[in-house]
């Protein structure tokens, strides 16, 4: 089994791409946005995103990763169609911390993305940054596939743990855990959005026993405007794991800048 430091959050989801504080008309950001797990995407031109997310508790795919609040930093550096960027975890009662680090090319509505997966214990003075020994690591690799719609706003996302800490302790070899995810968003207004999301596995791994159902839920994000130039995101969102039976609502706020 995977050790328990490792249960996850976005990209990751959510993430990347709320900012908190808008200064003026908000601007469409791709990243590993909640509630709907998205991959990190580059833009247009060049360019270094800073943001952060506060929130009640963090769930990664239809598991329960920290049940603290956590500061969520996120950093982007795109040029083009290439993304490079580092997201982090830490709760206020320091029983959880996770950094990840990515790289991603975006080609149309595709994005193919590469994440390290990494949790130190903040308790311990080593933690074994650069031990890639299979057996050993505590690091976890992802590949990624996306796809999110123009004119109809879905949402793909196909994952495998292609390496690292997904262990059978039986056979002693990789899951390959595998995890799909498909979503809407609905955009209500200008400053309220909603996502409807399901999320499954295939086979035996980190997420199931064997093919299930593993996340399914709704988020919402809406920006409140304080002046017409300042604006105030908030988002929310309620999970259920019909595997495990389990049900999470998760509050949060975000701060970014561009």
């Amino acid at each position: 089994m995977l050790r328990v430091h490792f249960i996850r959050s976005t990209l990751i989801l959510y993430i990347l791409g709320l900012p908190l504080l808008s200064f003026g008309n908000p601007t469409k950001t791709s990243s590993l946005l909640e509630p709907i797990e998205k991959i990190p995407t580059a833009t247009d031109s060049v360019s270094i995103q800073l943001s952060a997310n506060l929130q009640s508790r963090h769930i990664w795919r239809g598991a329960l990763t920290c049940d603290a609040w956590n500061v969520q930093p996120t950093i982007n550096f795109s040029n083009k169609k290439f993304l490079v960027g580092a997201w982090g975890a830490y709760t206020i009662d320091n029983s959880y911390a996770e950094i990840d680090l990515y790289i991603s090319y975006t080609i149309g509505n595709f994005t193919i993305a590469l994440l390290d997966y990494f949790c130190p214990d903040e308790t311990q003075r080593f933690n074994r940054l650069f031990d890639f020994h299979q057996s050993t690591t505590q690091h976890t690799l992802d590949l990624t596939l996306s796809f999110e719609g123009e004119k109809i706003p879905v949402r793909l996302m196909a994952s495998t743990l292609i390496w690292g800490d997904d262990i059978d302790p039986t056979s002693g070899k990789n899951f390959y855990s595998t995890y799909f995810e498909a979503g809407y968003l609905w955009k209500r207004t200008p400053n309220q959005e909603f996502d409807i999301f399901l999320g499954a596995t295939p086979f035996k791994g980190y997420y199931a026993n064997s093919l299930n159902i593993v996340s399914a839920g709704i988020g919402i994000n809406q920006r409140i405007s304080l002046t017409d130039s300042f604006q105030f995101p908030i988002f929310g969102k309620l999970v259920i794991n019909p595997y495990t039976e389990n049900i999470f609502f998760v509050f949060g706020l975000s701060l970014g800048i561009k």
